[in-house]
């Protein structure tokens, strides 16, 4: 099942609007609660301004906690670097600023 809930969260993450990929989706178990985790990383445009990061990331969520188990939690991981050597923390960062 996760496997498909998986492939089915990654198709509905990649129509959402500026998504270039997705590259993870990894489905778990909280230890204590047994409560499924959803954990999504997501590719951004790497100029895309930080409200349309802010955007992108809600419809992902939403996207994905309408094809999850009730109850899930649903984690967004953004990707917005141009390349490997940049890490995203920097660009985000540098949004705040």
């Amino acid at each position: 099942m996760s496997d498909e809930l998986g492939t089915a969260i990654a198709q509905a993450a990649g129509r959402v609007r500026n998504v270039r990929n997705v590259g993870t989706v990894r489905i778990g178990r909280e230890t204590a609660t047994e409560r499924v985790l959803v954990a999504v990383r997501v590719g951004l445009p790497p100029l895309l301004p930080f409200p349309e990061v802010v955007n992108a990331i809600a419809h992902v969520q939403l996207a994905a906690a309408r094809l999850a188990p009730k109850g899930a939690a649903i984690f967004v991981e953004p990707d917005v670097a141009a390349d490997q050597a940049t890490p995203t923390e920097t660009i985000v960062i540098r949004a705040l600023e």
